[in-house]
C-alpha cells in the first residue's frame, strides 16, 4: 500500500514541475520552435554544397547496399510458381506457404481435380478408405483409385530437385 502511495506522489509531483514549467514557457510556442528547428536543420542540409565526386561515391554505396540487401534477404520473397501439374491420373492444384520453422517454402491447398470436368475434387477420409468426390459431375473415387497426397506431395518436390518443371 505504501508503494501507491508513493507512486501517487511521485507522479503528482511530476505533473506540478510540468505545470509549472509549462506556465513559464508555453506549450503551444515550444511546438512552434521544434518545427521551426526541423524546417532550419532540412533547408541547412538541401542548401549544403557538395562536390560531384562525393555526390557519385554516395550514389554508388548506396546502389551497392541495395544489391547487397536484395541478394542476400531470405528466400521468403521468392515464391515458386510452379503451382499445378498433372501426376498419375489427375490434375492437382497447390499453393505455398513459408514455414518459419523450415525456413523453406512448403506445398499448401494439395488439391485434386476431377478427371472429367475440371473441378476441384472433395475429400472425404476416414479410418477405413480414401474418398473424393466431384461436387459438378458427381465423378468418385475410392480408396485405391484415390492418389494419396502425400505421394503427389513427394513428386512435386522431386519435380522441383530434378528442375523438372
Amino acid at each position: 500500500m505504501a508503494e501507491i502511495a508513493l507512486d501517487i506522489s511521485l507522479v503528482s509531483l511530476l505533473l506540478t514541475i510540468g505545470y509549472d514549467y509549462s506556465k513559464n514557457k508555453p506549450i503551444l510556442s515550444s511546438c512552434w520552435q521544434i518545427l521551426n528547428a526541423i524546417w532550419n536543420i532540412i533547408i541547412a542540409v538541401w542548401n549544403f554544397k557538395i562536390k560531384l565526386g562525393w555526390l557519385s561515391v554516395i550514389i554508388v554505396i548506396v546502389v551497392l547496399i541495395l544489391y547487397l540487401v536484395y541478394k542476400f534477404s531470405p528466400e521468403e520473397n521468392f515464391k515458386p510458381a510452379y503451382k499445378e501439374g498433372t501426376f498419375k491420373n489427375w490434375k492437382w492444384t497447390w499453393d505455398w506457404k513459408w514455414s518459419l520453422h523450415k525456413n523453406s517454402w512448403i506445398i499448401s491447398d494439395l488439391t485434386p481435380h476431377c478427371p472429367n470436368c475440371d473441378t476441384p475434387l472433395i475429400d472425404s477420409i476416414n479410418i477405413y478408405e480414401i474418398r473424393y468426390e466431384c461436387p459438378r459431375c458427381n465423378y468418385q473415387a475410392i480408396g485405391s483409385q484415390c492418389e494419396k497426397s502425400y505421394q503427389i506431395e513427394s513428386i512435386i518436390i522431386d519435380n522441383i530437385k530434378r528442375g523438372l518443371y
